[in-house]
This record gives C-alpha cells, structure tokens and sequence, in this order.
C-alpha cells in the first residue's frame, strides 16, 4: 500500500508501507465505503501513527491560534470518530474547513499546514522529496539502475488516484460546513471563504506535482547526459567506450522518462486531478470571470463593440465590397454573354477570387487591428479588446468519484457516476451553445448577420432608388459590405456582454470575458496564413470553392429594376421595395454558403467526438453535410430550443434551417473533400521524393547533418551558452557527437499538454 501526501510546496510523498491486516467490515458498513486501503492520503502508516502519538490533536491544537469564537467548535471536532465503525472509511467533518478557516485568518499557512496542524491523525501531509516516488525517479540518474517503466507507471497511476481522492475529501468538506449564523456570521463566511481559496491553491499544485516532478527528472537526466558529453571530449580507449554506454543508458532512462510524462498527461488519473481541482478553485474562478467582466459593463462595453466592428468594417468592405465587386464587374465586362457556360466561368471567376481574398483578408486583419490596439495602449486606456468565451471544463468539471453519505466517506456506485456524468454533459451541453449563439456558426449569429448585410445593402439600394446617392457605384456597395459587417459584429459583441449561465448551484457565471492576452502578431497571423499547415489550406479550399457557389446562387437571382436611360422622375414604390428585397437576397444568398461553411471543421470534429463520425475519413465534410441533411436534431450540432419547447415546434423549425445549411453544405465540400485529397497525395509525393534524394547521398553526407537538426530542435542555445564554456583563443575545438540536452520550458509545457509526441524527442542511436 502507498501513504501519499501533498507538500507545502505542492510537492508529493510516497511512502511504502507494511501491508496492513486486512479489516473485516461489519454487516453495516456501507457497500461503496472509501477504506482506507481504499483510501491511503488519510490514514497514518504504523510508523507515523507513533511518531505522532504524542501530537494528538488536542495537544497540537494547543498551539495553535484558535479564535476565542470557535473553542466551542474546535472541542466538538476533536470529539468526533475520525472514520466510520465498521467499514473504516474517514468520516467528513463539518466542521473542519471553519477551523482551518479560522487558523489561516490569523497566521498566514499553506492549506495543508494548517489542515495538519488541526488533526494531524486526520490530515497529516508530507513533502515530495525523499519518498518513495522521488527516490524511484532518482534511480534513473545512475545508468543500469532505472526502474521498470510499467512499475513506475503503475506508481504514478496508484498515488494519483489517491491524491484525487484526498482533494475530493477536503471539498466535501468544505460542502458539507453549515452556514454560518450568528453575532460572527460574517466573520465565518470570511474564514470559510479563506479557507476554500487555500484549498483551490493547494489543489492547484497538488494537480500539477506529478507533471513537473517528471519534468524536473527529465531535465535532471538532460544535464546529466550534457555532463558525458563534455567528459567524452577527452576521453580515450576503455573510459570512452564506458562513458559512451552510460551516455546511451541515460539516453534511454530519459526516453522512459518523457513516455511516462507524456502517458500520464493524457490519462483519466492526470484529467481527474485537473477536474478535482477545478472544482476546488470553482468559486473563485467565477468570481474572477466576474470581476472581469465587469470591467466592460456598463458604458464600458462600448471598447468591445469597437474593438470588434471596426476591424469587421474594413474587412467587409475589402473581401466582400472591393474585392468581390471589382471582379465581378470587371469578368461581366470581359464576358457579357448570358449563355449558362458564360454565368459558370463569370461565378467560377468571382467566387474563387472572392473565397480567397475573403480568408486571407480575415486573417490578416484582426491580428493586425489587435495588435495595433495593444501597441498604442488603446486597449487598457479605452477597454478595446476582444471578448472569448470561458473554459466550458474550467466551470464545469467532471463529477466527483466520491460523496458524503451521512458524512462518510463513500464512493459513488456505477449508475451514481453515469447519472452525474450525464448532468455534466446537460449542463455542459446548454453553456456551450451559449458560447456559439452569437456567432455565425449559430442559427441566431446568422439571422443577425443576414439581418446586417442585408439591411446594408436594402438601404443603399432604396437611398439609390429615391436619388439620394448613387448607390451602384463600386464604393458606395463596398461601403455598405462594411457598414453591414460592422453592424453584424457590434450585435454579436452585445449579445457577448450578456450572455450570462447560471449552474445548479445558482452561480451566475459571464460566458465571454475580456480577452487581454499579449498578442503575438506573429503567431496569430500563421495561425490562418500557414499553408504550410494543411488544416489552413483546407479552409482555404472551403472559401474558395464556397465562393464559386455563393456567386453562382447570387447570379441566378434577377436585376433590380432601373428607370429607361434618360428617363426622369422616380421608381414607384412597389418597385423600390422589390429591389431593396432583390438587393438584401442577394447578399443573403452570397453569404449563406459561406456561413454554412465554415462550421463544416468544428460541426465534423463534435460528430467524430460524439462516436458518430470518421466512416469515410477522406470525405469526412461530405459526411458531415450529409448527417446534417438526415440527423439535424443530433445534441452535437448548436440548438437554440429544446424539443419540449412549445410543444417542439420551434424545434422542427431549427432542425429544418441546419438540413438546408446541409443542402449548401454537400456540393461545395465535397469539391474540398476531393482537393484535400489530391493535396495530400501532392504532399505524399513530394515528402517519397525528397525521402529518395536522401538516401542516395553518402552515409557520410547525410549523417551529421541530420544530427545537427535535431540537436537544434531540442536545445535551448541560452541553456547551452551558460552550461557549455567557450574554449579560449588557443584551445583546440574538438568534434562532439551532438547532445542530447535539457528539454527547455516551451517543450515540457508542449509535452504536457499532449502537442508534443514522445518519439519526436527521441535521440538517434
């Protein structure tokens, strides 16, 4: 059996332990009892149970600074069982977080401190360093000597388990503290506030201890190996090939190491801690997500609405006004015939233009615009910044795997975890269309789009229609793409900065929150601008090919009417309203393919996660279209209605809107479908090609250089320059075999979170 505790530090002890005598519960022990076999971060082993033997709780309470208010309180914790009869399962204190509460408002202690302080028999916590676990990862420093891989695996696994279980036991307790009453009421919600953000900062190490302890090892063993190589330098005959082995040994031990890393940051015991955690920092979560969002309430939103139309208004009027328009004009010119082969290539012409000038545009803009706002300081001065939807799993975490049965410690039976499960979902389910409803991926961002751009456009036509402006220049339509874009933008942002969930617990909770993360212009434009990325060509297949369509559907649609050349006088009003319909359709239907589209990617990923997806992996967007045509009900898709609304009529509704936005969606990707797939046979052959050039240099041709780069993908250079010194003017510069060095903070933060893949820091034998 393995005690674990969680250190001051955030750091984590394991402790091997005699194997107990087994306990036999009594009949009445409850069948989901936590034992502490079960249970191991709350018992004492045999030898800590007599070190602190004489540190009982009253003794250690003793010295501690107890408020006056809660002697009372502190004699009836210390006259409560420790675990329940029978089953031996720890019992869930009321009253416990009150106290700890209390002990951190007049001294200033780590969570865990003071929660050992109270009970040392309850909650004793020891430091990472010097356990069990510790001691394992330190045999990895001395070649020969490193522990198997799935013993070590199955140690991480055991004391993550238990920390999880531990972590859900101090927030059960803080649940189960009754609300303060009384002449100190407000005193104790302050100290039962206290007490719950130590917890969540405690929780917050404790989740990330094992991830860094491995680091740490990983990068213990890089400067080990750095070490070999300098000494391999000088090294002649037998130390040579001595140091070589031990290099090679750790080479290994660190491969082990980062497989470890990377195994146990994507699996169910890593992702539990992250829940458990979350669900510890929950309160102050919200309120933080509160306090920033009210730094745009108010007046003060008018920064994000700004923040979001101005950069929508220049795009507009370029990809939609200028770009789009200018060629359409200009290929009508050139090809004034009205046969049908005349209107493909005219459509093919102005789509494919417009579909692309339309990404690019988007890409480019908002990060420049962003960027701009932040280097002049117009986004802290004026509140100019965008707004992003909140971590849905952040507010939402996965159930617990325990629960307070008559304040006992038990853990849920299976339908108690596929029920609660099933309400996570639900409720994650109704936030996450929250987070969608304003965009135009959603039935309601669309209308407001469509609304926008179409109002635009009916505006400028009947201003055209009344002689109020000349309303058919390029401008003057390029003018109203913006103007509609920028209204389209400001109306999603409003609906952004009200956007409010509430959860079962009532916590109001803002759905979008200032976005005033550092920009990094760089970045952002790759993000869309990559075509290196085969993700980004992908959408830029979608645009184009979306845009051939878009213009085909617009050009079957009929001319506004005009006056006879040299006629005078004024269209009649029937008129005027048929031509301000034809001109808003017109850019409705040139915008509806666009927007069906470009929630094709997101729409095909919620099908794949929802087990529904990935039959026809090289046509994975046809089937999605296709699924929204037959399935448009399906919980992966966004829905503004449930289907017991109204009798389910708006439901009918809504699922008829995403079975035509699958219509639009078929014929146009499919076309992307068949282009990614010769993209990627493109990319196949280029890579064969240049895979043959290589191997038909010499050994010796190929060799070094494939060391060097992969030398300089994993070294950190300012690592290298403070730890390797330079060898003075005279000193002769000996060749080295490339090291293998220290994996610096970008990479273990990429491990950590699963975008770097272990065999990509392996080191060529």
């Amino acid at each position: 059996m393995n005690n674990s505790r969680i250190g001051g530090s955030g750091s984590i002890e394991i402790t091997q332990l005699h194997q107990p005598p087994a306990a036999t519960p009594t009949p009445t022990a409850h069948p989901n009892a936590v034992t502490p076999g079960m249970h191991p971060p709350l018992t004492l082993t045999q030898s800590q149970s007599g070190t602190h033997a004489a540190e009982s709780s009253a003794a250690g309470a003793a010295r501690l600074k107890i408020a006056a208010r809660h002697a009372e309180l502190l004699a009836v914790f210390q006259s409560e069982r420790a675990t329940a009869p029978g089953s031996g399962a720890p019992m869930i204190s009321p009253h416990a977080a009150l106290l700890i509460g209390g002990l951190l408002e007049s001294e200033k202690l780590p969570f865990e401190v003071a929660a050992e302080g109270l009970s040392p028999e309850r909650y004793q916590l020891k430091q990472f360093q010097d356990s069990g676990l510790q001691q394992k990862l330190n045999l990895f420093v001395h070649p020969g000597h490193a522990p198997a891989k799935a013993e070590v695996a199955q140690l991480i696994k055991g004391f993550a388990t238990s920390v999880a279980d531990q972590l859900e036991h101090f927030q059960l307790m803080h649940d189960a503290a009754t609300a303060p009453q009384g002449p100190h009421a407000a005193e104790d919600r302050a100290a039962l506030a206290a007490s719950q953000t130590a917890l969540g900062e405690y929780a917050g190490r404790a989740s990330k201890s094992i991830g860094e302890g491995l680091s740490n090892s990983v990068a213990t063993l890089g400067k080990h190996i750095v070490g070999l190589d300098r000494m391999l330098q000088d090294a002649e005959g037998d130390d040579k090939e001595a140091l070589h082995a031990n290099r090679q040994a750790l080479v290994d031990a660190q491969a082990t190491l980062v497989d470890l890393h990377a195994d146990f940051s994507k699996s169910p015991e890593a992702k539990r801690l992250n829940s458990v955690a979350a669900h510890a920092r929950l309160d102050n979560a919200v309120s933080d997500l509160v306090t920033a969002r009210n730094t745009v309430a108010g007046w003060k939103g008018a920064g994000p609405i700004v923040a979001a139309a101005v950069p929508q208004f220049l795009s507009s009027m370029t990809h939609l006004g200028y770009v789009r328009l200018s060629t359409a004009d200009g290929i009508r010119n050139k090809v004034p015939d009205a046969s049908s082969d005349a209107n493909m290539l005219r459509a093919l012409v102005t789509g494919m233009v417009a579909g692309v000038a339309h990404e690019t545009v988007n890409s480019v803009v908002k990060p420049v615009f962003q960027a701009a706002l932040q280097k002049t300081g117009l986004n802290d001065r004026l509140n100019m910044v965008p707004m992003k939807a909140i971590d849905t799993n952040s507010v939402i975490p996965d159930p617990f795997e325990l629960k307070n049965q008559n304040g006992e410690l038990v853990r849920k039976t299976p339908e108690e975890a596929t029920e609660d499960k099933a309400s996570v979902e639900t409720q994650r389910a109704i936030l996450n269309q929250m987070k969608v409803q304003g965009s135009s991926t959603h039935p309601v961002g669309e209308m407001m789009a469509y609304s926008a751009f179409g109002g635009s456009q009916a505006v400028r036509q009947m201003l055209n229609d009344i002689h109020q402006l000349n309303g058919q220049t390029l401008s003057a339509r390029a003018l109203a793409s913006g103007f509609g874009g920028a209204v389209s933008a400001s109306s999603q942002t409003i609906l952004q900065l009200k956007s409010t969930y509430v959860d079962p617990q009532g916590r109001k909770i803002p759905v979008f929150t200032p976005d005033r993360v550092e920009a990094d212009l760089g970045k952002d434009l790759a993000k869309g601008m990559n075509l290196l990325d085969p993700s980004v060509r992908a959408t830029f297949y979608s645009k184009a090919i979306s845009g051939v369509q878009s213009s085909a559907l617009t050009s079957a649609l009929p001319p506004v009417t005009t006056l006879p050349k040299g006629a005078s006088g004024t269209l009649s009003a029937g008129t005027i309203v048929r031509n301000m319909t034809l001109a808003a359709t017109g850019s409705i239907s040139y915008l509806s393919t666009l927007y069906a589209n470009q929630s094709v990617a997101g729409e095909a990923k919620a099908l794949k996660e929802a087990g529904q997806g990935g039959a026809t992996p090289m046509l994975e967007r046809t089937e999605t279209a296709m699924k929204n045509i037959v399935d448009p009900g399906r919980a992966s898709l966004p829905h503004t209605f449930q289907q017991t609304t109204l009798g389910g009529f708006p439901r009918k509704l809504e699922n008829a809107y995403h079975s035509a936005r699958g219509v639009l969606q078929v014929a146009s990707q499919f076309g992307v479908d068949i282009a990614r797939a010769a993209d990627g046979r493109a990319a196949d052959g280029v890579s064969s090609l240049r895979n043959s050039l290589k191997s038909a240099k010499p050994p010796e041709a190929q060799s070094r250089p494939e060391a060097s780069q992969q030398a300089s993908e994993l070294v950190d250079e300012s690592y290298v320059e403070l730890q390797t010194p330079r060898p003075g003017p005279t000193a002769p510069r000996a060749e080295r075999p490339a090291p293998v060095v220290p994996l610096d903070d970008a990479q273990l933060s990429a491990l950590e979170e699963g975008k770097l893949n272990p065999e990509d820091l392996s080191v060529s034998r």
